[in-house]
Formats: structure tokens, sequence, C-alpha cells
């Protein structure tokens, strides 16, 4: 990758308000990898006027996948920006060709795609025009290296990563393109499942022959893009977090398949398969297998760090594209992205950036880190849990507190400073939830409590009761988890009650709530969000049967733990007589 675009603070956890969750529990802190995304999006604002052209439309993109407004000034300086590259209706060649190309149609399709569908049309016109008659994409002239004989992987999965934004923004693409790659990507797999950067060639470095993670990586993105642009319904499905030690990868139980997901590949005559399938638009038999035994070999080399490469830190941005992509929480057994986002935020520098490449500087290591940790290609797809905003993100998930960060807000830029309110102020706010302040008081209340006493906490037991029967859910949500906080038993009922809450984020908090009441992190190993493992496409009963599903779930595990624990005095009141009841309903 020898043309791509040209330690450490180490965030101390602090000690949470109740316990400390032990090793088991593996989830990055949600309000540290916030921390390191706006603290990486200042660095890169701060660099933005100086940085080079490829380098400056990276920039803008990042920007915008961490939350800068699409109306924002920043914003629409970028979209002139990439403007200014089209003259006379042609796109001009940039000095980083297919991946300048691909990021600006990427900035313009996801800012808003149809009004600046004439621009992207024009860009996807380029990136169109250079496809190899095998399928594949290179450098053009001068940029096009001796060694590069049979494509180049990196700029294959740069540009349909530009074809796929503009295809989202209502681009008509060929579906022969989609064919030829995918017939490109089987033709030039290594003997191993992996791919090299460079197929063919024996030169050294990223360029060797053999198989690298980064290329693989690569290559089961571009074959996923490519399947997804040609029949979402057929995509194969990973099982996940199977592992899988077979030499050459395994194909998808069939059990876990989609209609068809998985067809007898005819290996007698690819040739001829491989002409079927551009005459037809459809995908390729050998792209299925090709696709798993590539997904098999870079699973196997799972690794929080990138040890082969450079490029180190193009690995996570590339990491997070193909587990979106095929859908993935978990990678031979790893939860990829909480163990890459701890990384990452203790390899962060103090002034926000990365510097961990040898080769593509600090702005870009900045830049991937940041798309990788806002789980940039997740949320295009919808394949990311993201839960609803609750004080800042302290609250969710039950995890969390906010580092000094000069104060900015998450676009980074300058917050007014505010008297900091005493508890009693913080939960009177909260009760009069018109107020229009609602989550800045979440987030007040979250440091109050984390940063104060509990016995403090514990004397607003009235108040928190109070609270729990708001009309608003966030404020039922707020208040649920601050009577996790206080570790009081005889208010688990509460958080009981919450389970059978309407209101889904409700529901959650009350779970956790409950583990931390129970000193158990991954009590009955319920999943935080009832809707994880559903498919990207799942409708609204699916939905509604997954969380009914787990609130049964949910609501009998912990009635069952609550009866078995809480106090003798408060044995066989009418709380218990309701709550034995529901679980008969349960049955």
């Amino acid at each position: 990758m020898s043309q791509h675009f040209d330690r450490s603070l180490v965030w101390t956890l602090l000690a949470f308000a109740c316990f400390t969750f032990g090793p088991g529990l593996q989830a990055a802190d949600k309000a540290q990898v916030q921390q390191a995304i706006v603290k990486g999006v200042v660095h890169i604002k701060t660099l933005l006027d100086a940085a080079a052209a490829g380098k400056k439309s990276l920039a803008y993109i990042t920007l915008l996948k961490a939350g800068e407004p699409h109306d924002s000034p920043l914003m629409l300086q970028g979209v002139e920006y990439v403007k200014s590259k089209i003259k006379d209706g042609i796109y001009q060649n940039p000095s980083d060709h297919l991946y300048e190309a691909t990021v600006d149609i990427m900035f313009l399709a996801d800012l808003d795609g149809a009004t600046y569908k004439p621009e992207i049309q024009i860009i996807a016109n380029y990136i169109l025009e250079h496809q190899d008659p095998a399928g594949s994409w290179s450098y053009p002239p001068p940029h096009t290296s001796k060694d590069c004989i049979n494509g180049d992987t990196s700029t294959t999965h740069y540009a349909c990563l530009g074809l796929w934004a503009a295809a989202r923004a209502g681009i008509q693409i060929d579906p022969q393109v989609w064919v030829r790659v995918l017939n490109w990507q089987v033709s030039v797999k290594n003997a191993d499942g992996g791919f090299c950067y460079w197929p063919g060639t024996k030169v050294g470095g990223d360029n060797q022959g053999g198989s690298s993670v980064n290329m693989t990586v690569n290559s089961v993105g571009t074959m996923s893009i490519a399947m997804i642009n040609l029949d979402p319904k057929r995509l194969p499905k990973f099982e996940k977090g199977a592992k899988d030690d077979s030499p050459g990868g395994s194909a998808p139980k069939k059990a876990d398949q989609a209609p068809n997901a998985l067809q007898a590949v005819n290996l007698d005559n690819p040739e001829a398969e491989a002409k079927l399938a551009a005459a037809t638009g459809r995908i390729p038999d050998a792209a299925f297998s090709t696709l798993t035994g590539a997904y098999a070999w870079a699973s196997r080399r799972f690794d929080t760090q990138n040890r082969e490469s450079g490029f180190k830190a193009y690995y996570f941005y590339s990491l997070e594209r193909m587990a979106a992509l095929v859908n993935v929480n978990r990678i031979n057994d790893h939860d990829w992205f909480n163990e890459c986002a701890d990384y990452l935020i203790s390899a962060q520098n103090a002034d926000g950036s990365w510097a961990m490449s040898t080769l593509g500087g600090t702005h870009n290591d900045t830049c991937f880190a940041v798309l990788f940790l806002t789980r940039s290609t997740g949320k295009i797809l919808k394949r990311t849990n993201l839960e609803p905003p609750v004080g800042g993100g302290l609250l969710s998930g039950g995890r969390g507190l906010p580092d000094d960060l000069k104060d900015l807000d998450a676009s980074g830029n300058m917050k007014k400073k505010k008297e900091k309110s005493s508890l009693d102020d913080l939960l009177a706010a909260l009760q009069n939830s018109d107020t229009g302040d609602l989550e800045e008081t979440q987030s007040e209340l979250v440091q109050q409590i984390q940063l104060g006493s509990k016995q403090e906490l514990i004397g607003k037991k009235d108040v928190l009761v109070k609270l729990v029967e708001s009309k608003d859910p966030e404020v039922r949500r707020t208040a649920i988890w601050a009577i996790g906080r206080t570790g009081d038993l005889s208010l688990a009922r509460f958080a009981v009650l919450g389970l059978d809450d309407p209101d889904l984020g409700v529901m959650q908090e009350s779970h956790m709530a409950l583990c931390w009441t129970a000193r158990k992190p991954n009590a009955f190993k319920l999943p935080a969000d009832p809707l994880d493992g559903l498919p990207a496409d799942a409708g609204p009963d699916q939905k509604t049967a997954a969380v009914d599903s787990w609130r049964r779930q949910a609501l009998r595990l912990w009635s069952e733990w609550y009866l078995r624990n809480r106090a003798y005095t408060e044995r066989g009141d009418e709380f218990e007589t309701n709550l034995r009841n529901r679980l008969l309903e349960l049955q």
C-alpha cells in the first residue's frame, strides 16, 4: 500500500460508585470511546486547513461520521472542496486517484445524496472508466508500478466502496461491474484462502504475494459489497462467535443459511461459470466459497493490533467495515469492537491524535481510528446496537464517567461553563423534565453520583421512587440507573418492575441496574440489547417478538432472583403477591 493517503495517554478507568466490573466484562467503556472520538475530532480540525488534498477529503468524511452537523460551515466547506475538483463535468485526476475519489463520493452521498447526485454521478463515472476488463482497479499512469501486473486489491476495494456509496445515492451501477469484481477476486485468491496486495507479484513488504491481514479483510469487504449490490438476499451468513480452524475455512452451517444462500459450486468449468454470471448479472457461485474462505483466513488471525503492516491504523477501519458487512459481533470468539476500542483508547496521544503507523502518517491514523470508533460502516448498514443518548451516553449500559475535555462538546466546540448543581437540585430538575435540559441534567447527575457519596444517594430514595413513576421514559430510565448505583436491595423491586416497562430503554437500563445491585456484570448471560442478533432487514413483527421474548426471560430470571434474596421483613407483602402472579402469567 505504498501510495496510500500520506504513545500515549492512557485513559484510567475511574472507580465505579458501587463496584468494579471484573475481567469477565470486556465491553469498552462507552464514555471513554466518546472521549477518544471527541479528542480525535479536535485534533483533525486543528490540522484541516493545512492538510494535503487526499487527507483533506478523508478529514471531511471522518468529521461527518463523528457527528459534525450536516449543515455546519465546515461541511459546506467540504462540499465546495469536492466540487472544486469537477471542471466542465469531469472529475479531475486527484493526487490520490481512486482513494480520494471514493472518499469524495462517500462524503457527498452520506451528507446528502439526493442534493449532490449530479456530482456523485460524475465521480462515479471517473471510477467506472478505470475498471480493468478483468474486474479490478489499479493506479493509473504515471503511478502504475511495474510490479502491479494483475490488479491492486486495495485500490479495487476503495473503488467498490465509492460505487457502493454512489448506488446508495441512487446512481445506477451496471450489475456486470460487480460480477467482474467477484470473478476477479475468485481468480486471484491465494491457495491458503487469503489475498495479497498485488496478485502475482513477489516483491516484499505490504506488496508481498503472500496473503496479508489487511488485504484479506479488504477482500472480504469487496466481495460483500459486490454481493449486496447484486442480490442481498443471497449473502452468506456467518455463525457468530464460531471458531474456524480448517485450512481453507468453512462455509456457514446449513441451519444458518438464508434461502439459497450457498449453492453448489461448479468447479469443473470455472470460466464458463464466470461467463454465465457475467451474462446474467448474478453472483458467481465460486464467489461464495471464496468469501467464506477469506473470512475464515482473516478471522483466525484477528488481533487487537496490526503487527504485519506499516499501515497499522488502516487495519482498524478495514476491520470495522468487514465485520459490519458480514454482520458479526464476534470474530473467532473475540469481541472485535470492544477489544480493539480498548487498545485504541490506550494508544491515543494527549493531543487527541494516534501515531501507530510507520507509513501513512498521524493524520491518517487519527482519521482511521475515529472512523473505527464511530462504527461508520455499521451505521450505514444499521448493524450497530446504538442505544439512545442518555446523559451524553453515560448511562447507556450502566458504565462510564467522562474526563475533563476542556469544555468541548461532541463536535469539539467550546461549551458554556456553568456552576455545578447539587444532587438535590439535579433531582428536582429531573422531576421538572419539561425544562428542555434533560440530557444535560442527566449527564451532570451521572457525574455527581459517580463522584459523590453513595449514602447521600440512598438518602434520596423517596425522590428516586417518585421519579420511577414519571410519564417521561427518559426520566424513568435515569431514576432506574440511579437506583442501581445505590446498591440498595430494597430498591431492586423498582428495577424488576422496570423490566415490564413499555419503553425499551427503560427495560435495558433496569436489567443493567439489577446487574449492579446483584454484583453480576453479565447476569444470566442476557444480551444487553433485546434486538441483538436480528438480521438487518428484520421487520416490526420480528423485533416485537424479540423484545417480548427478552422481557419474559429477564422478568422471570430477575423476579426469581429478587424473591430469593430480598430481606425477610419484606416477604409476604403485596408486591410479592403481584410479582408471583406476573410470573404465573409468563408460564
